[in-house]
C-alpha cells in the first residue's frame, strides 16, 4: 500500500497552544505556508505559499490527477502528530479550497508510533533517540517562528490600539488590506527566511519517513484504538459555556478585589498572589519563615493558631487565588468552538504503559472537589451557582468561593442536545488483573464472589473471620492500604508513608513491617510473579533474540528494545536494555543493646539489574532507569488494565454509546435519551476480549445523568 509522508507549516494570529489544533485550523487568519510530501522511494515535493493557498480547481492538472489517485487507491497519509495535519487539511484545504477529502482511516501518525515504544513523541527527540541519518533542522525553527505568527510591528500597533481603548477595527482592516503594518512576514520582505522555512519543511518530511521506517506499525487492535482517539478529539466535549462565562466573570472580580486587598495589607510589597519572593519577604517581617509558598506549605502554616492577623489573611488570599483548578475555566473558553465543544484534548499513549493523557483542559487532573456532595442531589452546588448572583454566592461561600467553583469543574461537561451521559468505572481493576496474572486463585475467588478484598486482607492480618471485620473500621482501612499499595513489592518504610498519605492509616515501624509481611504471606503468587518477571527480563537480555515465556507474558530482546508481549498481543518496549551489577540501600529494623527496635540503613549484595533508557518527566528526553520485578509487574498490570479498558471503549462505541472521554479506568459516553440502559452500558464496558478468560473478574459501577461528575 502506498504511503505518503506529509507536513504542513502554517501561520495565524490564533495561539495554537491555547486553542488546540482544531479551533486553530478554523480561525480565518490561519493559512498553510507550505506543504511538503513524499512517497516512499521518491523525492520530496513542496507546494509553496502561493500554490497551497489556491483553490483546488486552479492547481496543475497533473498534480490533481496524482493526488486524487492516491486518495482513491487508499494510500496511507502519514504525519507526525497527524491530528494537526488532518485539521489543516480538512478545515482549510477541503473546506476552504475544495481539495478532495481523505478518509480518517487513511491517516497514520509517527508520533503515535514513537509513543507506543516509549521514546519521545516530539520529532526532534525521537530522531535523536534513534540516531536517524536525517534529523529535524534546528536552524529552520527560527524561520518557522518568524513566519508563523504576526509581525512585531503589527502586534505593537494592535496592542497599542487595545491599550488606548480606541475602536480601531475598521482602520485595522483597511491597514491590513493595504499591507501597513504587515500582518505577517512576506516572501518579498525576507526571501531567505522563507526559503529556509521551505527547506525546514522538506527536512521534517525526510525525518518523519525515516522514523516511520524505523518503528513498527501499530498492531491492528492498536490502530483501532488510535482511530478512536482521533475520533474523540474530533468529536469533542460539549461545555456549559454560559455557566463557565459566569464563573470566569465572578473570578475576575474576586481576583481584582483580593489583589487590591493584598496591596493595602502589605503596604505595596505584595501585588500578586504568585509573588514567590515578596510574599516570603513580608512573612519574614511577621516572624514567619517559609521554604516556599506552595499550596501544601500554605495549608500547613494556616493550621498554626499563632499567626498574626495580617499574615493569616495574606496566606488565605494566596490560597484562594492559587487554585489551579479554577484556571481551567479559562481553558474551556480558549478551546471551545462556536458549537460550545472543546476538542483536541486526549493524548494517545501518553504513558509507557499505553494509558492516555490529557492536553488543553486536561481532564485527567480534574480535582475531586473539597465540598461535601449530597448523593441524592449531586448537582446541588452547580445549580446554586447557576441560579444565584455574585453577591449571593459571596454571602454563602465567602473566601471558599474558589473551592465551590473547583468542586463543579466536572459539571461543566454536558451531553449533546437530546442526550444523557453514561459514566462508569472499573471496580478494583488493577487488583483483579494482578491476581489474574499471578494465578492468585484464592484472591480471585474473593473478587468473583463479590466479597470485599480489603476485609479478606484484614482478616488475615488479625486472625479474625471475614464476618468479624467491620465494613467501616480501621482494620478494613489497613487492608485497603495493603491491597492497593503492596502489590508491586513496596517496602515497609515506603508503605508506612503511603498508608498515612493515601489512606490516613498511621502505623509504627513494626506495624508497617508486619503489614507488608502479611500481604506477601496471604498473596504468595503475587510475590512469586515479581521474581518471575525480573528473572525473565534478565534472561531475555542475556540471550538476545530468545523468547522467554513466563505466566501469561513473554520477554524478548530484538533490535534496540526489550519487548514484553502482553496477553493482548500488544508489546511494552524498553529501549537499549542492558544488565548492570547494582546494590540497593534499604531500611531494616533491628534491636539495639537495650532491646529497642531501631532503623538501620543496609546495602544489599550487588546483583544483575535491568537498565534501560526511559522518558524523563518532560517526556522529551531519555534518561537511564533501573527496573526490578515489582516495577515490571506494575507496568504490566497497568498495561493489561489499559487494554481491557480500550476493548470496552471500542465495544461501547460500536454499540452506539458515543465515547466522549476516558479518564484512567472511567469511560464517559453519551446516548440519545431513552435509548440506553445502565445495565447494558456496564455489561458492554465489562465484555472480555478473546485473550482474557473467565477467571479474570471484570466489574464496573456507573450512573446516568445530565452532567459529568465524580461517581
Amino acid at each position: 500500500m502506498k504511503r505518503v509522508v506529509l507536513d504542513f507549516e502554517t501561520r495565524s494570529t490564533c495561539d495554537l497552544r491555547k486553542t488546540g489544533a482544531y479551533k486553530y485550523s478554523l480561525d480565518p487568519t490561519t493559512q498553510p505556508t507550505c506543504l511538503a510530501f513524499k512517497l516512499r522511494d521518491g523525492g520530496v515535493q513542496l507546494l509553496k505559499f502561493e500554490t497551497i493557498n489556491k483553490p483546488w480547481k486552479d492547481l496543475p492538472v497533473k498534480f490533481q490527477v496524482a493526488w486524487f489517485g492516491l486518495i482513491e487507491e487508499g494510500a496511507l497519509f502519514c504525519a507526525h502528530n497527524a491530528f494537526f495535519e488532518r485539521c489543516i487539511y480538512e478545515n482549510i484545504l477541503v473546506a476552504r479550497y475544495g481539495w478532495p477529502a481523505i478518509s480518517p482511516r487513511q491517516w497514520r501518525c509517527t508520533a503515535a508510533k514513537a509513543a507506543a515504544v516509549a521514546i519521545p513523541r516530539n520529532l526532534e527527540g525521537a530522531g535523536a533517540t534513534l540516531s536517524l541519518t536525517t534529523q529535524k533542522d534546528r536552524r529552520g525553527y527560527a524561520a518557522m517562528m518568524a513566519t508563523c505568527k504576526p509581525t512585531k510591528a503589527w502586534n505593537f500597533w494592535n496592542e497599542t490600539g487595545a491599550m488606548t481603548g480606541k475602536t480601531l477595527a475598521p482602520k485595522r482592516k483597511a491597514a491590513i488590506e493595504a499591507g501597513e503594518p504587515p500582518l505577517f512576514l512576506s516572501y518579498e520582505a525576507a526571501p531567505d527566511v522563507w526559503e529556509t522555512l521551505y527547506e525546514y519543511c522538506r527536512i521534517d518530511v525526510k525525518t518523519e519517513e525515516l522514523l516511520d521506517l524505523a518503528l513498527p506499525d501499530l498492531t491492528p487492535f492498536e490502530q483501532e484504538v488510535w482511530f478512536l482517539n482521533q475520533k474523540l478529539n474530533w468529536r469533542g466535549l460539549r461545555i456549559d459555556i454560559p455557566t463557565v462565562k459566569k464563573i470566569v466573570g465572578i473570578m475576575a472580580v474576586e481576583t481584582e478585589t483580593k489583589l487590591e486587598e493584598l496591596d493595602v495589607l502589605t503596604m505595596g510589597l505584595v501585588t500578586k498572589a504568585g509573588a514567590r519572593q515578596s510574599i516570603p519577604d513580608f512573612l519574614t517581617m511577621e516572624g514567619i519563615e517559609l521554604p516556599d509558598i506552595r499550596a501544601q506549605t500554605v495549608a500547613e502554616v494556616l493550621k498554626d493558631g499563632y499567626l498574626s492577623e495580617d499574615a493569616r489573611r495574606l496566606l488565605e488570599i494566596r490560597k484562594a487565588l492559587s487554585k489551579t483548578s479554577t484556571k481551567k475555566y479559562q481553558s474551556f473558553l480558549d478551546r471551545a468552538g462556536s458549537d460550545h465543544r472543546v476538542r483536541d484534548i486526549l493524548l494517545y499513549c501518553a504513558a509507557s504503559t499505553g494509558r492516555d493523557g490529557g492536553t488543553g483542559i486536561n481532564p485527567n487532573n480534574f480535582p475531586r472537589g473539597l465540598l461535601p456532595v449530597d448523593k441524592a442531589k449531586p448537582y446541588a452546588i452547580v445549580e446554586q451557582i447557576i441560579s444565584s448572583s455574585h453577591d449571593e454566592l459571596k454571602l454563602f461561600y465567602g473566601d471558599s468561593l474558589p473551592i465551590a467553583f473547583s468542586a463543579v469543574l466536572r459539571n461543566m461537561i454536558i451531553p449533546s442536545e437530546g442526550c444523557e451521559m453514561f459514566v462508569a468505572d472499573y471496580s478494583k481493576i488493577e487488583v483483579a488483573v494482578l491476581w489474574w496474572l499471578a494465578d492468585n486463585w484464592d484472591g480471585l475467588k474473593v473478587l468473583k464472589s463479590g466479597s470485599d478484598p480489603y476485609k479478606y486482607q484484614a482478616a488475615a492480618n488479625t486472625g479474625k473471620t471475614y464476618a468479624e471485620i467491620a465494613d467501616d473500621g480501621e482494620e478494613r482501612q489497613l487492608g485497603k492500604a495493603q491491597i492497593l499499595g503492596c502489590g508491586f513489592r513496596m517496602g515497609w518504610k515506603k508503605f508506612q508513608k503511603t498508608a498515612w498519605d493515601m489512606y490516613r492509616v498511621k502505623l509504627t515501624n513494626r506495624q508497617s513491617l508486619d503489614a507488608v509481611k502479611s500481604y506477601r504471606e496471604l498473596n504468595k503468587p503475587v510475590a512469586a510473579i515479581w521474581n518471575d518477571y525480573e528473572n525473565a527480563a534478565i534472561a531475555a537480555v542475556e540471550a538476545p533474540g530468545k523468547e522467554i515465556k513466563t505466566g501469561k507474558c513473554s520477554f524478548q530482546v530484538k533490535g534496540k528494545f526489550l519487548w514484553v508481549t502482553l496477553p493482548s498481543g500488544r508489546r511494552l518496549a524498553y529501549f537499549q536494555p542492558s544488565l548492570v551489577m547494582r546494590s540497593i540501600t534499604y531500611t531494616a529494623l533491628v534491636e539495639d543493646e537495650h532491646g529497642n527496635e531501631v532503623e538501620v540503613e543496609r546495602t544489599s549484595d550487588p546483583k544483575p539489574t535491568l537498565q534501560f533508557l526511559g522518558l524523563d518527566k518532560s517526556k522529551k528526553n531519555m534518561v537511564t532507569e533501573f527496573s526490578h520485578g515489582g516495577i515490571m509487574t506494575e507496568n504490566i498490570v497497568q498495561a493489561v488494565a489499559r487494554d481491557l479498558m480500550k476493548h470496552g471503549e471500542l465495544t461501547l462505541e460500536k454499540a452506539g454509546y458515543k465515547l466522549l472521554l476516558s479518564v484512567y479506568d472511567e469511560a464517559i459516553c453519551e446516548k440519545e435519551k431513552g435509548t440506553g440502559q445502565l445495565k447494558e452500558f456496564t455489561a458492554l464496558m465489562c465484555s472480555r476480549p478473546k485473550w482474557a478468560d473467565d477467571h479474570l473478574p471484570v466489574d464496573a459501577k456507573g450512573w446516568i445523568g445530565p452532567r459529568y461528575r465524580k461517581g
